[in-house]
């Protein structure tokens, strides 16, 4: 185990989260206990601050050098005037790998050694190159075995985080996978079973939650870079000046939907095709699923997954819940599905008993 926990313990009544997406920086602070106070927030996009856009075809890995995302960082706290130094961050999912496995009954001390050896049938690497976390389900009466959850990063993508952590002049108080963010940050109060889709840039995560607690996730290949390319493709321009074009139009502007529109109903078929599977095997109905991202910001992106998934698609502010400003509401509905992520990891330092230390 590494000395950076995945699943952390409240340590303060001040939290700040930290966000590094494929496109930009994100923070929030929030504080208090009983009643959340948005305390700060910001995002700098990296593209105009480092004067270069993501690189063209990187995948598995996070898109500027540690230095630039340091430099990024730092500048956005200065600029937001965020004071806190300790931090928790978020890893993307397109970095770790969660999965659930059960065990059996056995001594509290034996755990460690079993989940360790069940992990290797379900981790894509040598367990010598990744770190695990876990926690264990809540046992119900009834139950045979135990349930466990279980996060594996590659020791490379904990080692860069670590270094922009120190370039930035931050402590790094715990790493959490973005799904676990998403869920805390936008259903944590949810009875039964919800769906989370988070359209990304590289990949769009598909996160079932209930009760507050993540059942299942998964990574699904078609992303904003697929839609990037496809529009690339079809008008005959380059990567950079399609993301350009998508990130400022969306999708609604026809020859735009048209190019897209075979990618967006072979990801929203295979979104259905999860949630059925989850409702089959659990046999429980999924009553909702909420649209996170930060594509799914764009115009059209919503409006097609209505049509594409056959379940009630919402959007939802993940600042409804947290106190502020009147004046600021319309502001924060707006930015709330970029935020959500560093939210949700901030909040994992105030609320407690949502994600269970071994």
């Amino acid at each position: 185990m590494i000395n950076i926990p995945f699943f952390s313990k409240p340590v303060s009544n001040n939290s700040l989260g930290i966000d590094i997406g494929t496109s930009s920086l994100k923070v929030v602070e929030v504080s208090g206990k009983k009643e959340i106070t948005l305390e700060n927030y910001g995002e700098v996009f990296l593209h105009d601050f480092i004067g270069k856009a993501p690189v063209k075809g990187t995948e598995g890995s996070l898109l500027y050098s540690s230095n630039e995302i340091a430099e990024g960082l730092k500048h956005l706290l200065n600029e937001t005037g965020i004071k806190t130094r300790r931090a928790y961050f978020s890893i993307p999912d397109f970095v770790s790998f969660f999965t659930t496995f059960t065990i059996p009954p056995m001594k509290e001390e034996e755990v460690g050694s079993a989940v360790e050896f069940h992990s290797r049938q379900y981790i894509p690497l040598p367990i010598s190159e990744v770190s695990l976390d876990w926690f264990l389900d809540e046992q119900k009466e009834g139950d045979k075995n135990i349930k466990v959850n279980l996060v594996a990063v590659p020791n490379e993508v904990i080692e860069q985080y670590r270094e922009i952590a120190r370039l930035s002049n931050i402590e790094i108080i715990s790493l959490e996978g973005e799904m676990f963010a998403l869920v805390r940050a936008l259903v944590r109060d949810k009875e039964g079973p919800v769906a989370i889709i988070d359209i990304g840039e590289q990949s769009t995560l598909l996160a079932i939650a209930e009760n507050g607690i993540l059942k299942t996730t998964h990574s699904l290949e078609i992303a904003g870079n697929m839609l990037i390319k496809q529009v690339a493709k079809q008008a005959e321009i380059e990567y950079n000046d399609a993301r350009d074009i998508v990130m400022g139009h969306g999708i609604k502007e026809e020859t735009i939907k048209k190019s897209v529109s075979s990618l967006l109903s072979s990801l929203f078929s295979e979104i259905s095709r999860v949630v059925d599977i989850f409702e089959k095997k659990e046999g429980k109905a999924v009553s909702e699923v909420v649209i996170a991202g930060g594509f799914s910001l764009l115009p059209g992106v919503v409006e097609a997954a209505k049509e594409g998934i056959d379940k009630k698609v919402i959007t939802k502010s993940c600042f409804e819940n947290v106190k502020h400003p009147d004046i600021l509401k319309e502001h924060l509905d707006k930015i709330s599905h970029s935020h959500s992520i560093a939210l949700g990891v901030a909040l994992s330092g105030i609320i407690s008993g949502e994600n269970k230390n071994k």
